[in-house]
């Protein structure tokens, strides 16, 4: 998350401040936009819990972005 910090004392300081890390093994994450979509490949991705409310930090490189279809009806 830092560089140049312990991990292990970056650990203890986040516990003493009430949030919470978890590491998600991804293979791939997609953002559905109105327009488009970003995918990302083997993305580094990571769940912080603060406060009641789950946050998500995406680490990657986009590797398509795809135009999204008008839908018909």
């Amino acid at each position: 998350m830092f560089q140049g910090i312990n991990p292990k004392l970056m650990k203890q300081a986040m516990k003493k401040m009430g949030l919470k890390q978890e590491d998600i093994d991804a293979e791939e994450v997609i953002i559905k936009g109105k327009n488009k979509n970003i995918i990302i490949k083997d993305p580094q991705v990571t769940k912080v819990i603060a406060m009641g409310q789950e946050t998500f930090q995406i680490v990657g490189q986009a590797k398509k972005i795809k135009e999204r279809l008008e839908r018909e009806e």
